[in-house]
């Protein structure tokens, strides 16, 4: 988890002193929402999700069509983000199957990287370890200012954030080496988890899926706000590798408890008022 924490903060070291303000605290107050409350208030966030979704799927139609970019923005938020609250039900299981999915490639990615990358540093007084030879370089052996250097270089001194990070996918994809292709397994596990787990349990199965990615969101809120402070807290845990890790887990527990226990969905009206009127 280490490395990919690594290439994470050397490409939000490429932003702007204000973008990563807006993305620390941006990312850490949605982040918050979907962690302590995404069971509660699951209704609202499929509906904005919707009309993000559809607001730059309107765009794009938009732009194919020469019609004006607002209109057609305003259009696909107003269609994407009515369907999402009318298959809310639907829409929530679809991504809590996605969260597992993605939770499985993601730390099958972060092991091999782990495991593929350079030994770490010996301590004084050890024989020194040498660094196998390969085509990629691993985030873990270099300096801060080195990691900038060979991301600029793999993107061949590109501006903009998009080119960057399709140029560090790739390297990462690189560094996977030849078993790269293996992740489709664990991504596919995870899918299949998720779709029984949802199926038997699903409030329990959905609750844990907000809290995984408004975890995952509050620590790279918490990374880029830092970042923007001047602190580069990843490459300060070099010691400590282990701390993100047990950092996301313990976060991802609580969350989830927290959203069966106290957080659960407000009564309607109705049963509400019903239980008022009962007498004693």
């Amino acid at each position: 988890m280490y490395e990919l924490l690594l290439r994470t903060e050397t490409l939000l070291l490429g932003l702007q002193m204000s973008a990563l303000w807006a993305v620390g605290i941006g990312a850490s107050v949605v982040g918050l929402v979907l962690w302590l409350g995404g069971t509660r208030y699951h209704a609202a966030i499929i509906g904005v999700l919707g009309a993000v979704v559809g607001s730059a799927a309107g765009l794009l139609v938009g732009e194919r069509l020469g019609v004006n970019p607002w209109l057609s923005a305003i259009v696909g938020a107003a269609v994407l983000g009515g369907l999402s609250i009318l298959l809310r039900n639907v829409l929530i299981l679809v991504l809590a199957v996605l969260v597992f999915s993605a939770v499985g490639g993601t730390g099958y990615v972060a092991v091999r990287l782990d495991r593929a990358g350079p030994p770490v540093q010996p301590q004084v007084g050890t024989p020194e370890q040498t660094q196998p030879p390969s085509s990629s370089q691993y985030f873990t052996g270099m300096e801060p200012a080195d990691r900038l250097t060979y991301l600029n270089d793999i993107s061949q001194q590109a501006q903009t954030f998009t080119q960057r990070l399709k140029a560090l996918l790739a390297n990462t994809w690189e560094a996977l080496g030849p078993r790269g292709w293996l992740v489709v397994l664990p991504l596919l596990v995870g899918a299949l988890v998720g779709i029984l787990l949802v199926w038997l349990v699903a409030k329990v199965v959905i609750a844990l899926a907000y809290s995984i990615v408004g975890a995952a969101l509050i620590l790279l809120g918490a990374q880029a706000t830092l970042l923007a402070a001047g602190v580069p807290i990843v490459s300060d845990l070099a010691s400590r590798r282990w701390l993100p890790a047990v950092t996301f887990a313990a976060m991802t527990v609580a969350g989830w408890v927290w959203q069966l226990f106290f957080a659960g969905a407000k009564p309607r009206r109705e049963e509400s008022d019903r239980q008022t009127d009962t007498p004693d």
